[in-house]
């Protein structure tokens, strides 16, 4: 998947800048569980949160902080988008029972848990 224009232009931008001071919130999309939980375990004292959609009934994971120093100052927040990855969010406590348009928190052992219990498939 190619990101979008704005990203590509964005992206330029930080790779010619020598510094980068973003005073605002911050929310990045990442690709697999792996990589929503090395934000939550990168974040200091992270939220954790399992919803979906009102609209859609799609589901989500999202870890989020406040952020108070250099080079971001404010929330910051990684989505996964769960539809893509079934197995990861039945693992999840009580996520699989979840209505939309409902949300439930969770805790980084959650995450953990649900990472451990996904099996390892070689690459293709």
């Amino acid at each position: 998947m190619y990101p979008a224009r704005a990203a590509r232009e964005l992206g330029i931008l930080l790779r010619i800048s020598r510094e980068l001071d973003v005073v605002g919130d911050l929310t990045a999309i990442v690709d697999n569980p792996s990589e929503l939980l090395a934000w939550a375990t990168t974040l200091s004292d992270p939220t954790l949160l399992a919803w979906r959609a009102a609209d859609s009934g799609s589901r989500y994971l999202q870890v989020s902080a406040t952020h108070t120093r250099e080079p971001i100052r404010g929330q910051v927040t990684a989505v996964l988008h769960c539809d893509q990855h079934r197995e990861f969010w039945h693992e999840l406590s009580d996520t699989h029972d979840l209505d939309a348009g409902n949300r439930t928190p969770l805790t980084l052992a959650d995450l953990s848990r649900a990472w451990q219990a996904m099996p390892l498939t070689p690459p293709t």
